[in-house]
């Protein structure tokens, strides 16, 4: 199916697209179809890993930028909904992941920040739910052209620091061959669209590692150690304390949050969670 709006994405993000775009018609169109009519404002739409997998070029992107890769689809599934009608803007959750991404918790190291992942917890504490600038939507005071910047959780918004339309106009009928350009300094000149910036709702959650039998009886909850999770979209709000899940993610390097001083080194461990899934454990306690 051709998009009436056609997806502007980078060259090299282009073969992701077409994986994407080919699998949900291939696999998910019906599902799609039936979804029709629905409005509502985010929608999780469930992936299976195996699915995925089965288009190598997809799963090796998955693998080694699960992030990226998912942005992508959630932009092709955008355009299948509404092609097909559904009113809600959906997220790309992939389930199911192979056991090549089981881990523990008590394992996990700085070296595997980026990694994709599967634990199986216990969750301890849901925090309250909280915003952030996920992407900041700034127009030039001298040409009016907008840009957007993508922003980190947790960090100092960033901000342009020149309008590429402004500086190339600044050179037109200048040979710049042999141009000093150290001595040359555009200052900024930019306002933020508060309205037209996008923000995203997230919560945090802490849990805990756990171990079971192959008839899910539950045989230890570690308690030693403690990794945090951020839940973001339709995921807000769908974790209680004390339920046991299998959590599919994005290991993640955070500063501690007792920092003291703004060039601290030491960091954390946290993961993006992708997914949840309920875990059937039977608590002899």
């Amino acid at each position: 199916m051709a998009s009436s709006d056609p997806i502007d994405l980078r060259e090299k993000d282009q073969h992701v697209l077409a994986a994407w775009r080919l699998m949900f018609e291939k696999e998910y169109l019906a599902e799609i179809t039936d979804l029709k009519g629905m409005e509502m404002s985010v929608f999780g739409f469930e992936i299976q890993h195996e699915v995925l997998a089965r288009d190598n070029f997809l799963k090796t992107e998955f693998h080694l930028d699960p992030a990226r890769t998912l942005s992508v689809g959630d932009k092709v599934l955008k355009e299948q909904f509404d092609q097909n009608g559904v009113l809600a803007r959906p997220v790309v959750r992939v389930v199911n992941l192979s056991d090549n991404y089981h881990r523990t918790i008590e394992e996990l190291r700085m070296r595997d920040r980026d990694k994709l992942l599967t634990i199986d917890v216990k969750m301890v504490h849901a925090f309250h739910p909280y915003g952030w600038l996920k992407t900041a939507v700034y127009q030039c005071k001298d040409c009016d052209k907008v840009t957007d910047v993508p922003q980190r959780r947790a960090r100092e918004r960033e901000s342009p620091r020149v309008c590429r339309a402004c500086l190339e106009k600044s050179f037109e009928g200048i040979e710049t061959l042999d141009l000093p350009l150290t001595n040359f300094h555009p200052r900024p000149n930019f306002r933020m669209l508060a309205d037209e910036s996008y923000y995203e709702d997230v919560q945090d959650v802490s849990m805990h590692q756990i171990t079971y039998n192959n008839d899910h009886h539950l045989i230890h909850c570690n308690s030693n150690f403690e990794l945090i999770g951020t839940l973001s979209d339709d995921l807000v709000g769908e974790v209680e304390p004390s339920t046991f899940m299998r959590v599919n993610g994005i290991l993640r390097v955070q500063p501690i949050p007792t920092r003291t001083f703004a060039k601290d080194t030491r960091r954390l461990l946290s993961i993006d969670v992708i997914s949840i899934e309920p875990l059937p454990i039977k608590d002899g306690k």
